[in-house]
């Protein structure tokens, strides 16, 4: 009991030590594929149900050369990448209504602090032949921890053989976790993934797979 009363305490004491930062959060970006628009529609589909029906199956590509879990003895911390991380458990799809819902439990700084947060997904795919083709995929959360989240793609196609796409990646963060993410752990912990996300999706689109880089 007194261990946990101090490890309470001292992540309240991290958290008075940074500011509080916005409770919206984005990620917008804006870059041309060399794929035709219905090959990276078919990708963006795929990271979709996957995210919905099998998050992860993603680690073998759209989250693929991420950074190796870190050794046990290793104590996160605000600088590092895995600040917050997010386990998976129980999965359930409805591949008819394309909503979903995965059981999460949510880490700060190592310790467990959101237990059993349900993530609930509906995806809207756009009419085939009607440009541009907009994929948007919506998220709810149960509790306080996140109040919602967006992915949306928007892919405009250039010509037969470059796509141009538009790629935005939000979250609105509930109150406490919002007063925990500042600018430096947006940057640190959540916004490169985000970024990694949609380059392993292109990479993907153009050559079929997503290649294992060698780590620096």
């Amino acid at each position: 009991m007194i261990k946990k009363t101090l490890l309470t305490c001292s992540l309240l004491a991290v958290m008075a030590t940074v500011s509080a930062g916005p409770k919206r959060r984005e990620v917008v970006k804006d870059t041309i594929v060399n794929a035709p628009a219905e090959r990276m529609l078919q990708t963006v589909e795929r990271f979709y149900y996957q995210f919905q029906a099998c998050p992860d199956s993603l680690f073998g590509w759209a989250y693929l050369n991420f950074d190796p879990q870190p050794k046990k003895e290793e104590k996160p911390t605000k600088e590092s990448r895995n600040a917050i991380q997010l386990i998976y458990k129980d999965r359930v799809y409805d591949p008819v209504l394309k909503t979903g819902d995965v059981a999460i439990d949510m880490y700060v700084l190592g310790v467990r602090w959101w237990k059993d947060q349900h993530l609930g997904t509906k995806c809207n795919h756009p009419e085939a032949g009607v440009y541009p083709l907009k994929a948007h995929m919506t998220a709810t959360y149960s509790g306080s921890v996140l109040e919602g989240g967006d992915v949306i793609f928007v892919l405009t196609p250039i010509d037969s053989a470059r796509t141009h796409v538009h790629y935005e990646f939000g979250l609105t963060f509930g109150r406490v976790l919002a007063t925990f993410v500042s600018d430096k752990i947006w940057q640190n912990a959540i916004e490169w993934r985000f970024v990694y996300i949609l380059n392993n999706l292109v990479e993907y689109a153009e050559t079929g797979t997503v290649a294992v880089k060698e780590r620096r």
